[in-house]
Order: C-alpha cells, then structure tokens, then sequence
C-alpha cells in the first residue's frame, strides 16, 4: 500500500520547487526572452511595412498628379497649337484678300492708264487723219465739198 511520509511528500516538494525555479531561470526566461524578440522583430517589420506602403501610396498620388498636370498642359499645348494654326490660317486669307485687291486695284489702274494711252492713240490717229483729210481738200478745192452739201 501506500503510505504518506512526512520526508518523502517535503522532498517531493522540494524537487518540484527546485524543478520549477531552474526550469524558470533557465528555460522559461530564455524562451520568453526570444519570443519577445521575435515579437518586436515582427513589430517592426510590420511597423516599416505600413511606412513603405504610405510611401508607395504617397508616390502613386504624386504620379497621378503628375499625370494630370502633363495631361492637361498636353491638352493646353494643342488648344493654343489650334489657336496659333488658325491665327495663320486667318492671317494668311488676310493676306491673300489684301493681295487679291491689290492686284484687282493695279489691274484697273492699268486699265486706265491703257485705256488713255488707246484715247490719245486714237485721238492722235483722228487727228492725223483730219489733217490729211484737210491737205487732200486744200489740193482738190472746194468744188466737191459744195456739190455733195
């Protein structure tokens, strides 16, 4: 049977306490000591990976932005591209209409002058013409101009 003794139950006791406080010191301590590392090491691997991906997030803002102000100064460009083209385009039918009436405006001017310079060309042929008309009367006389009256 069994039987307590009062020096087998207080060794008994003593060797779990002696058990407990080495496996404390020696084993739960370290381990703990450990896990506690690994813990922070997690922590801050975690804590450094939010901050990398604020920063990622904070860049992808900045290339949108980027993207945007490139966009619209692209959108700008070709507004004031068209602009300036058309600017020319009027310019150039300006130009083209200021020619035009310059070239009518000479063209009558020339017609002008060419029709004076017909006027006094013929009017200069008129008057050799009378003349001679008058020579060949003074040498004929006046005998036929006063029988066809």
């Amino acid at each position: 049977m069994l039987s307590l003794n009062g020096w087998t139950l207080f060794f008994t006791v003593l060797n779990i306490l002696v058990l407990f406080v080495g496996l404390k010191k020696f084993l739960f301590k370290p381990v703990m000591n450990v896990v506690s590392k690994r813990e922070e090491l997690i922590q801050n691997q975690l804590t450094n990976a939010a901050e990398t991906k604020k920063q990622a997030e904070q860049m992808k803002d900045e290339y949108q932005a980027e993207l945007a102000t490139a966009h619209d100064q692209a959108e700008e460009i070709i507004v004031m591209a068209k602009k300036r083209a058309e600017e020319e385009y009027n310019q150039a039918i300006s130009k083209t209409h200021e020619e035009t009436e310059h070239m009518i405006s000479k063209a009558k001017a020339d017609i002008v002058i060419e029709k004076d310079k017909a006027m006094k060309e013929v009017q200069s042929e008129i008057t050799k013409l009378a003349m001679q008309a008058a020579r060949k009367i003074m040498k004929t006389g006046d005998v036929h101009d006063t029988g066809s009256n």
